[in-house]
């Protein structure tokens, strides 16, 4: 399969991950994703881009986001720099903590969005770490059902209500909450989605991307 430029430019909308090198756990205990999710926190207040979905699992990590002003490359170098450095004292190593360069698949909007939401926030049922995507504490599906991450405690949710409102729809209200939660958790998938692709979206719109491949 052809591969795509690696575009990086405002307004346009990525899932982005990344794993441990050599498939090793990045995260061993619940200090260290709470870490993270501070360092998410830090580039939510520091950097101009949009977060829309995460998750984090033993030896990698989902985010859903939009560019907006702020290099995506250098977001992603300060928050994965900042955890590494985070990781390596607290366990007494050297060396890389990830698996090299991060991993962005360029989004449609929309029916798209939401199909990439869904895969996110079910990824934890997917790895057996829970039955109930509602259960998982380092996602922000609890964000998106409950109004916020109890794990977070004092700390600001990370998504805010008009991101959410890209992803379920303009009115934030219990009927469209659970519309979401019966989309995510029952129904069948709205297109199949595999991340080893580099544009997900429909045929126009992924030839837009391939003329600058």
């Amino acid at each position: 399969m052809a591969r795509y430029a690696r575009l990086i430019a405002p307004n346009l909308l990525y899932h982005i991950m990344n794993r441990g090198i050599e498939k090793k756990k990045i995260f061993k205990e619940d200090l260290d994703y709470l870490k993270f999710l501070q360092y998410i926190t830090g580039t939510v207040r520091n950097y101009d881009w949009i977060i829309y979905c995460y998750c984090l699992l033993p030896n990698h990590f989902h985010l859903l986001v939009k560019m907006k002003t702020s290099p995506l490359g250098k977001i992603m170098k300060s928050l994965q720099t900042a955890y590494g450095v985070y990781f390596n004292k607290k366990y007494k190593r050297v060396g890389p903590v990830f698996a090299g360069r991060y991993k962005s698949i360029i989004c449609q909007k929309d029916d798209y969005l939401l199909q990439v939401s869904k895969y996110i926030h079910l990824n934890p049922v997917k790895a057996n770490l829970c039955s109930d995507p509602l259960d998982y504490p380092y996602s922000s599906y609890q964000e998106y059902c409950y109004g916020e991450n109890k794990c977070l405690k004092d700390n600001k949710n990370i998504i805010d209500k008009r991101a959410m409102s890209m992803v379920i729809g303009d009115d934030i209200n219990q009927n469209s909450i659970t519309k979401y939660r019966k989309f995510v958790e029952e129904e069948e998938d709205i297109f199949s989605y595999n991340p080893d692709i580099d544009v997900f979206g429909n045929n126009r719109f992924i030839a837009r991307f391939k003329r600058l491949g």
